[in-house]
């Protein structure tokens, strides 16, 4: 199989390497993602509680926040001018992201380990720790807040700790991932429209819709990962290579790749095809390229169109990778666009 990409090397090239908890060893960083253009990037640390904004091409820091508390998770508004992190002090914090002015704090219940928002409108989902109610059950809210009002809209009882929260593409589903299932509901009206879930008890840590939103791709504690068919609830694979724990997966926006890291070394890119239709025993799906991170990783985020890849690590170190993928004829169809849109730009200039 090995030899139908042969001429051309998938990978994942270093750029830089930044400090981002200056704690080094004894700090991490829980959460990174680019700016919808891809211009920026914001990070979150554990232990030295800070929100920090970084400019993509050359790392250079922009400004530096703190909480009170460990930030779990950051991310960025649709249109690029607000980011919010959730963090252990039951705040989810809004910033301007061109000035790291706080603009919101939203106060919950728990500590907040999800956190999203919307691709198309101005939505933010926030995911709180469990607590055990008299009953013997957990209770894990989901909170939807409208932004930047931050008025909150609706609220649904994930019945567990929230781990994940991932809205898919056109915005009309969104993901919850958590403690021994994975839930999808409807956006329109925030019903439950399937719970993905195993014979046996599974710790899920970590998941993200395909670029089509018709799969989902899921990380566990145990380094097992699953491919579900969501609507049907099939599962199509499952596999597992490190036998440790996963905490951050990702799907290539061009649909042909997955990424996973954690507990690990390495983070690792597979080919789609290969996990799903090639080989009939897991342990036998070729992983398609490996990079050492030097650190475990606790977050990857793909940019918009998949050009470069971000880590967060334990090591208080955030990393950005240059992905080359296996497309021959990407540079060509690139140049022949660029010359078809200078010959339209002088012809306009001409009339």
């Amino acid at each position: 199989m090995a030899q139908r990409y042969e001429d051309y090397q998938l990978r994942l090239e270093p750029v830089w390497t930044r400090v981002a908890d200056a704690n080094g060893e004894p700090g991490s960083i829980e959460s990174v993602e680019f700016s919808p253009d891809g211009k920026y990037i914001v990070s979150g640390s554990k232990y030295d509680n800070s929100v920090v904004m970084w400019r993509t091409s050359d790392g250079h820091e922009l400004w530096r926040q703190y909480t009170f508390m460990e930030v779990e998770r950051v991310g960025w508004s649709s249109d690029g001018k607000y980011v919010a992190a959730g963090s252990e002090d039951y705040l989810v914090t809004v910033y301007d992201s061109k000035t790291g002015e706080v603009i919101k704090k939203m106060k919950h219940e728990q500590g907040i380990d999800g956190l999203t928002w919307s691709n198309t409108s101005m939505l933010l989902a926030s995911g709180e720790e469990a607590v055990k109610l008299e009953d013997g059950s957990d209770r894990g809210w989901i909170r939807i807040f409208e932004m930047p009002s931050g008025k909150e809209i609706h609220k649904v009882d994930f019945g567990g700790t929230v781990n994940e929260l991932f809205f898919s593409g056109d915005d009309k589903l969104l993901l919850a991932t958590g403690l021994g299932f994975v839930k999808i509901f409807k956006t329109d009206d925030w019903s439950l429209v399937q719970t993905l879930k195993l014979d046996h008890y599974v710790t899920f840590i970590t998941s993200v819709f395909s670029p089509d939103n018709k799969m989902v791709f899921v990380g566990a504690k145990t380094g097992d990962l699953f491919i579900w068919e969501w609507e049907s609830g099939k599962l199509l694979r499952k596999f597992n290579h490190t036998g440790k724990k996963i905490e951050t997966v990702s799907w290539h926006p061009s649909g042909d790749y997955l990424a996973f890291a954690g507990y690990d070394s390495y983070i690792r890119l597979y080919r789609v095809k290969d996990v799903l239709t090639s080989y009939k025993r897991s342990h036998e799906i070729p992983v398609a390229h490996k990079s050492w991170a030097g650190d475990h990783a606790e977050y990857i985020d793909f940019n918009a169109d998949g050009t470069f890849l971000v880590s967060a690590h334990q090591s208080g170190l955030i990393k950005l990778w240059s992905f080359m993928g296996e497309d021959y004829g990407l540079t060509g169809r690139l140049h022949k666009k660029l010359v078809k849109e200078q010959k339209a730009i002088m012809k306009s200039k001409r009339n």
